[in-house]
């Protein structure tokens, strides 16, 4: 007993939290499943490079500390190829890593074995508007079982080609953008503080990574880099997949678009098609 007493007095003196991490934000360091230990907060010794557990919202994220100015910090997952969209607050620090606990194996086989009870088909829906071409093309999976279901840290990918302002005599607008078409995914997701069911929860696991190129070819350019988890219906920068010039739209693009299942509950099943628009900013 006083063994337990002396435990936890240390770690109300040092603020240590042990947490489970339920993304694949900062993959492959840490996944979902891991337990993490973070002590703090250590506000007035902030560096570059810490990973910091921070409120967000009413969410809390494990992220890695990527610049920094005044009050604001701006974090970044290391799975992700651009930073968060929108910073935090120093006094939205909740502490520091400083232990991960790898209990991730455990974690994944259960899931995994759950997952062959399960169906988790994946799609997408392409809409467009303001007198712009957008054309879904053929789709290839990896990380699905012998059913054809997707497993978590599976794929789907599509290849689609987008044009805009081709028509001789038609307005073309600055810009246009493929995103997530944000009145059709807020259906998808629960109220908030409720869990929702099978689908809803998928809807906040998935990865999507976009990449472009002229119909002409030449270089791929990533885009985008974004997780559902992330989503905000007042950020529209959270579903924004790419963003074209007037020339590069009348010219035509190919994009690839990657949709990856993260950690999600898969034996309750569930399906998803998730909806995209293209058009004129």
């Amino acid at each position: 007993m006083l063994v337990a007493i002396v435990i936890g007095a240390a770690c109300a003196l040092f603020n240590v939290r042990l947490s489970i991490v339920d993304g694949e934000s900062m993959a492959p360091s840490i996944r979902a499943g891991d337990s993490v230990v973070t002590i703090g907060p250590p506000t007035d010794q902030l560096r570059i490079g810490s990973i910091l557990l921070v409120r967000d919202g009413e969410r809390r994220l494990l992220h890695r500390l990527r610049a920094m100015s005044g009050e604001q910090l701006w974090m970044q997952g290391d799975a992700s190829l651009s930073g968060d969209s929108r910073p935090v607050q120093r006094s939205d620090v909740l502490g520091q890593l400083a232990l991960v606990i790898p209990t991730s194996h455990l974690f994944r086989a259960i899931r995994t074995a759950a997952s062959f009870t399960a169906s988790l088909p994946v799609s997408v829906s392409l809409k467009s508007s303001g007198g712009v071409v957008a054309e879904q093309g053929a789709r290839s999976i990896s990380g699905a079982d012998a059913q054809g279901r997707l497993l978590p840290g599976g794929y789907a990918l599509w290849s689609i080609t987008l044009s805009a302002c081709g028509v001789s005599g038609s307005r073309c607008a600055a810009t246009y953008a493929l995103r997530i078409d944000p009145v059709g995914f807020a259906a998808l997701l629960p109220p908030t503080g409720s869990v929702g069911d099978a689908s809803q929860a998928l809807a906040r696991a998935l990865r999507i990574a976009t990449r472009c190129q002229g119909l002409t070819g030449g270089v791929w350019t990533q885009t985008s880099d974004r997780f559902t988890a992330e989503w905000s219906g007042s950020d529209q920068a959270s579903g924004l997949l790419t963003e074209q010039s007037a020339a590069a739209a009348r010219s035509g693009l190919r994009c690839e678009v990657k949709v990856t299942l993260l950690g999600v509950p898969a034996a309750t099943g569930g399906s998803l098609t998730l909806p995209l628009l293209w058009g004129p900013t």
